[in-house]
This record gives C-alpha cells, sequence and structure tokens, in this order.
C-alpha cells in the first residue's frame, strides 16, 4: 500500500455531473430512485445547456442537457464491455440492506443490470441504469480491502 502524499492545493469534492436527454424527466428519475431534492434549476449559457443541481444522501448530482446531445453506444455498453472506453464508468452507492434495495428498484420498474452478484470479496451488487442508460452500481459492503 502505498502513503498518501500531501496534496499541492486544498480541495474537497463538489459534485458529479450525468449529462441527460431530458432534464426534467431525469430530476423526476433521480428524485422517485434515490429521493434526490432539487436545489436549483437554471441554463449554464456558456455551454449552451439546461442545468440542474439536485442534493442527495453527502452528495450533489448536477444534470446537463445540452441543446445538441448524442449517445456514443460505448459509453453504455453492457457490463463487462462497459469497463473498455476510457473515462466514467458508474456512480457508486454503498447500502446497509441490498436485498432491500434490490427489492424497492424492482417495485419501481428500475432497469436492473445484474442483481445481488457476489463481487468475490463478501461484497454483494446491484447495477441500474437510470432512465438514459447510465451506469449506477449499488452495492453492500463485504470484506473488501477499502470498504
Amino acid at each position: 500500500m502505498t502513503t498518501a502524499a500531501q496534496p499541492p492545493f486544498a480541495y474537497s469534492l463538489h459534485n458529479v455531473t450525468i449529462t441527460v436527454s431530458d432534464l426534467d424527466a431525469s430530476i423526476q428519475w433521480w428524485n422517485r430512485v434515490f429521493g434526490l431534492t432539487l436545489l436549483a434549476k437554471s441554463r449554464f449559457d456558456a455551454i449552451g445547456a439546461g442545468v440542474a443541481f439536485l442534493e442527495g444522501s453527502g452528495f450533489r448530482l448536477e444534470l446537463l442537457q445540452p441543446a445538441d446531445g448524442i449517445r456514443i453506444p460505448e459509453l453504455t455498453a453492457e457490463p463487462p464491455a462497459h469497463v473498455r472506453p476510457i473515462g466514467n464508468k458508474a456512480l457508486v452507492f454503498r447500502v446497509e440492506d441490498l436485498g432491500s434495495v434490490t427489492r424497492t428498484f424492482r417495485d419501481l420498474g428500475v432497469t436492473i443490470v445484474w442483481e445481488q452478484m457476489d463481487l468475490g470479496d463478501g461484497s454483494i451488487s446491484t447495477a441500474i441504469r437510470d432512465n438514459d442508460g447510465n451506469l449506477i452500481n449499488v452495492f453492500q459492503e463485504g470484506a473488501s480491502p477499502i470498504g
């Protein structure tokens, strides 16, 4: 294991950003499935996109809807091919009771990629897709070396 180096400047995570095809539909999806609260919605003229900030349990999610958004199929490929394109892969959430959360996803009609998969370290994972096909991984901690 490596020792953490002193960072050259102070920083903290502000938010995670996802590009979406329909801002209002995505706001509703994130509210319905994860209970995220809308903080602000406006226009980001510098990049020609609608923007919404949502708040969840300990994090903020920024949704961007560009006027000329395009889909790149490789970015939403089915696992395990989803790891081949270089770039962001998934939002990952940790929960205490994955069985209950997975049942909630089913009850809500969420697209499930896999259910309660054994990750090989004692952890289990359910992967879902949001309303635009973005991958979200939800896991229950097991014996993972980083928890």
